[in-house]
């Protein structure tokens, strides 16, 4: 058996279809079409005289003999794309792009301030952010790093946890001084409450105070999906709101919003940051190290 020079091009393609269990994701990420992904495992399969995948209609599932291959070639496959990496990297500092995936409002307010001191530290590395408020599956979708509270649960994924992240109910003077400020959760359902519909799942976001309240008895003439509009409409002094510390607070330290009901707030929620192997890239480890830094939990 002699296999084909264009290495390259098959194993990738097979480990990318293998973490996935999808051709079209393995093809976002490669940056091909599904048919070329699907070329690709057909000229392997024929060269190896075996059936990596079974195949239907709506999926693709690894064969006994794609394990086996997918357990023996990736860990080699790693080794030397980070061998390789190395190599390439000049004046031995990393360099390359990382693609992290990562919610919003942590990133947004919480990581781009620390942008500039990464750049400057590695000035060979780009950054591809998605700020996305949905469930990630970093494998498939060909992320290095994911920052959050939810992904694919059926990712293998190493976790690390980060600082972690508190729900605050804030409201401004002006409205507090109308309406009066609450004393218990019960009081929430004669106010009018901000209330935040996650774009991932177009759920409402429950409130969680630390006592049994049902979400569903708030009363709100405004809801929305961006956290940025309920906290203007907050400081307009049209509501009571509840997000993340860190939409709220920088608008508590100044004044223009009052905390509520703060004896009633749960302990914070840790944050995690994500990555689907120990053996890192220096690009990405890097990337993993400077957050753990400034975010450790």
């Amino acid at each position: 058996m002699s296999l084909p020079l264009e290495l390259h091009r098959l194993l990738p393609a097979f480990i990318s279809a293998a973490q996935s269990e999808n051709f079209s994701a393995a093809a976002r990420q490669s940056g091909v079409t599904p048919a070329a992904i699907s070329k690709n495992i057909r000229v392997l399969e024929e060269k190896l005289g075996l059936r990596l995948f079974a195949r239907n209609t709506h999926s693709v599932v690894l064969t006994d003999e794609g394990k086996a291959l997918l357990a023996e070639i990736q860990p080699l496959w790693q080794a030397l794309a980070s061998t390789l990496e190395n190599a390439t990297s000049r004046d031995g500092q990393p360099s390359g792009s990382v693609r992290v995936s990562v919610i919003p409002g942590f990133g947004q307010l919480m990581l781009m301030p620390l942008l500039p001191e990464f750049l400057k530290r590695y000035p060979q590395i780009n950054l591809d952010l998605s700020l996305e408020a949905r469930v990630v599956n970093l494998v498939a979708e060909g992320f290095d790093v994911g920052i959050g509270n939810r992904v694919d649960p059926d990712s293998r994924l190493i976790a690390r946890q980060l600082s972690p992240m508190r729900n605050i109910l804030a409201a401004s003077p002006g409205y507090l001084r109308q309406f009066g400020t609450p004393a218990a959760p019960s009081d929430l359902a004669h106010h009018q409450c901000l209330l935040h519909r996650n774009p991932g799942n177009n759920q409402i976001v429950k409130w969680p105070l630390a006592e049994p309240f049902q979400t569903s008895e708030l009363q709100g003439r405004i809801v929305a999906s961006r956290p940025d509009l309920l906290i203007n409409a907050a400081l307009a002094d049209l509501g009571i709101v509840c997000l993340a510390d860190w939409y709220v607070n920088p608008h508590v330290q100044s004044g223009e919003l009052v905390p509520v009901l703060e004896s009633h707030w749960q302990p914070g929620v840790p944050l995690w940051l994500y990555y689907s192997s120990a053996d890192l890239p220096p690009r990405v480890r890097v990337w993993v190290e400077f957050v753990l830094e400034h975010f450790r939990g």
